[in-house]
């Protein structure tokens, strides 16, 4: 464990910050943000932009990427971290940073002093790392969206962590004290004590063991469970007194897997009690004996909350029956209850990626009307066109006959026609063959083709020669088609430009524009 580098903090300048929050605005519908897009929302001349984001990849704060279709810029944890530390600094909650006290699979844990130098913590989320990046199964901040950026998660994270935190310090349970939070940093007071796993003996055994356990009651009677109550999640302090703490992934007892999570809070404690303290109890609490008596999941907005179910239980607690939820929330819950939660359950970032996800889905559906109507547009010219070749010959238009005089001028252009044969020696039998009867198809040793009469020698070619070989049997659609891919062929073909040379082109059309910008301006 380490310290945390904040030494550069003291020299970033606002440019330097309204840099980085123009990176944070972008990164909302952009995977990268490109250059012109940071330097418009910062508000500052491209140029300038530029140098600051050379300042801010120096300290890593954040970086560049260059892909086939797309380079800019992107925000790295770093950035976000100080990101963080400036604003609570600005609120004067935070003075200082010190040293890495804790470290967990989803989040990192720095002991920090206020503007009094009072010790408090910061609690630092870090969804996406190795350790921890199963969030849909885990967890469920990203709701019903397929594609989240993870330090909006984190953000999520670390925001429902502190109203868990906020709602329990109120009702007087052993947590430590909410301070502030700012995107996906948590601040809250110091605990003076060792987590569970690093204790190898207590006073009193039995009487810990019973204030885990009443404690683990006492949350589902308020209508909420831990989820992860094991020995790393609390810390007995020098009195003796247990804290819990982690609490983004707590659900409501009202959750379809509620008995599940809340057996395995209590297996997790008899299991290390029995393992490092060798005390193994009989008496436990059971889900089915848990009565609820607050609604502290209603508050907050526990997991496997719904809407409908808030308006059963406002219900039921009007009229007295406060059972009455606890049966109706047993059963299924509709999808379409849970997404017509209402807004005040989300953030604006979070409203503004719900509403982008529902005009995808209405252009889809469009998109999949629009096919279905061409195909049925088809089908219906296909059974019209079936339909027509099926008609019975009476259905049939008849051929228009020829009078007597239309009659005698076809008898005459075809005697016309005759006689203008016999003129050119050509007869009725000898038509079609062009008077070649008597010749032969030979193949000379250039591969031309020709004709000539049978008893002739071989080198001696008639005058059906020139008659067969001027002929062609190659439609001329066919000539002309090859004839113009011969001609492409001669050309010379454009190189195709991937990866690397095409951001290099996109960086060398930026630098254009950028000294159009440049032009006309006095230095």
């Amino acid at each position: 464990m380490g310290k945390f580098d904040v030494s550069a903090l003291r020299y970033l300048e606002s440019e330097h910050f309204r840099v980085l929050m123009a990176l944070e605005m972008g990164m909302k519908n952009h995977e990268v943000v490109p250059l012109p897009l940071i330097s418009s929302i910062a508000g500052l001349h491209r140029g300038a932009t530029f140098r600051v984001l050379g300042d801010l990849l120096k300290n890593r704060l954040g970086s560049y990427e260059r892909g086939r279709r797309y380079d800019g810029y992107r925000l790295t944890i770093r950035g976000y971290d100080y990101l963080s530390l400036r604003a609570l600094r600005a609120r004067e909650v935070v003075g200082s940073v010190g040293n890495q006290i804790g470290v967990g699979k989803e989040s990192d844990i720095y002991i920090a002093g206020d503007s009094d130098k009072n010790d408090v913590v910061l609690k630092f989320h870090r969804l996406g790392r190795t350790s921890f990046r199963k969030i849909k199964e885990k967890r469920d901040y990203h709701k019903k969206r397929h594609y989240c950026s993870w330090l909006y998660l984190s953000r999520i994270a670390a925001l429902k962590e502190f109203s868990f935190l906020e709602a329990l310090y109120k009702r007087n349970f052993p947590v430590p004290k909410p301070i502030d939070a700012c995107r996906h940093v948590v601040v809250m007071g110091l605990v003076d004590g060792l987590t569970l796993c690093h204790v190898d003996s207590l006073p009193n055994v039995g009487e810990m063991y019973d204030k885990l356990m009443a404690l683990i009651v006492r949350l589902a009677r308020y209508g909420v469970i831990h989820s992860d109550f094991n020995e790393f999640n609390i810390i007995v302090t020098h009195e003796g007194e247990p804290i819990m703490i982690d609490f983004p992934q707590m659900v409501s007892i009202d959750h379809e897997n509620a008995e599940f999570y809340f057996n395995r809070d209590v297996q997790c404690v008899r299991d290390v009690f029995k393992r490092k303290f060798d005390f193994d109890c009989d008496e436990f609490p059971k889900f089915e004996e848990i009565e609820r008596k607050h609604n502290l999941d209603v508050e907050v907005s526990a997991s496997g909350f719904t809407k409908q179910m808030q308006l059963d239980l406002n219900q039921a607690y009007d009229k007295g029956q406060f059972e009455a939820h606890i049966e109706e929330g047993s059963s299924e819950t509709d999808e379409e209850d849970e997404e017509e939660e209402s807004d005040g359950d989300y953030d604006p970032e979070e409203l503004e990626a719900i509403q982008e996800e529902a005009e995808e889905q209405k252009d889809a559906l469009k998109q999949e009307n629009r096919f279905t109507n061409w195909i049925e547009s088809a089908q219906t010219r296909l059974n019209e066109l079936a339909t027509a070749e099926k008609l019975d010959d009476d259905e049939c238009p008849q051929l228009i006959s020829m009078d007597d005089e239309q009659q005698k001028k076809y008898e005459a252009a075809i005697k016309e026609t005759e006689q203008k044969l016999k003129e050119l020696g050509v007869s009725d039998g000898e038509a079609d063959d062009n008077g070649l009867e008597d010749h032969e198809d030979v193949t000379s040793a250039n591969g031309e083709k020709y004709r000539k009469k049978k008893d002739d020698s071989r080198g001696k070619v008639t005058q059906a020669r020139s008659i067969y070989s001027t002929g062609s049997t190659i439609a001329p659609a066919e000539i002309k088609k090859r004839l113009l891919t011969e001609k492409n062929k001669s050309k010379k073909e454009k190189l195709k430009v991937k990866g690397k040379q095409c951001a290099v082109q996109r960086g060398r059309r930026q630098n254009r524009d950028l000294l159009k910008e440049y032009e006309g301006w006095d230095f």
